[in-house]
C-alpha cells in the first residue's frame, strides 16, 4: 500500500468558485435536495437538521443565504402543504 505524499499530484483538491446565485437557483437545488432526502425516508424534521449542519456544505450554505424559513417553507411544500 502506498500511503498518500503531501506533495502528491493526485490528491483529490476541492475548490469553489465565487458567484452570485439568485433565489431561483438556490429554491430549485433546495427543493431537490429536500426531494431526496425524503425519497430516502427522511422526516421533515430531519431534513431541517441537514440543512442546519455545516457537515453538509451545499445544503447548509443554501440555509444561512437563505435562511431557515425560506427552507422550511420549501420541505413543507414537498411533503404536501402548498405551493
Amino acid at each position: 500500500m502506498k500511503y498518500l505524499e503531501t506533495d502528491d499530484p493526485y490528491e483529490l483538491v476541492g475548490v469553489t468558485r465565487p458567484r452570485d446565485i439568485d433565489l431561483a437557483t438556490d429554491e430549485e437545488t433546495a427543493r431537490c435536495l429536500i426531494e431526496e432526502y425524503a425519497l430516502a425516508g427522511f422526516a421533515a424534521s430531519e431534513i431541517v437538521e441537514l440543512f442546519a449542519s455545516p457537515a453538509y456544505a451545499l445544503p447548509n450554505a443554501i440555509f444561512w443565504r437563505r435562511g431557515p424559513a425560506f427552507v422550511r417553507e420549501l420541505i413543507t411544500g414537498v411533503f404536501g402543504g402548498g405551493r
